[in-house]
């Protein structure tokens, strides 16, 4: 992931915990402490860690997104770098 993508992620995941917004997606812990989110059209990303190390946030391609202290905000992040990439490859699909 680009350091511009990754930047935008964390940026707008401190103004959506602090607006304590839904995490967009499912979230399923398919192992303990490891978690996996998709929204209906795309693997978002995944998760892993626990309250006391912190949690790992990775985007769809196992990029690294952060390192965060709460487990909503490290989905939010995920959430927000897939929605980042997603307006991206829009943009440059119109380019082209």
């Amino acid at each position: 992931m680009s350091a511009r993508i990754r930047n935008a992620a964390k940026a707008a995941t401190s103004a959506r915990v602090r607006g304590a917004s839904r995490t967009r997606g499912l979230w399923v812990e398919v192992d303990p402490g490891f978690y996996v989110g998709n929204d209906r059209r795309q693997f978002l990303g995944s998760i892993a860690g626990t309250p006391r190390e912190g949690f790992r946030a990775f985007g769809a391609q196992s990029d690294f997104i952060g390192q965060f202290d709460d487990l909503d905000a490290a989905k939010a992040a995920v959430a927000a770098a897939s929605v980042i990439a997603e307006e991206i490859a829009q943009g440059e699909s119109l380019l082209h």
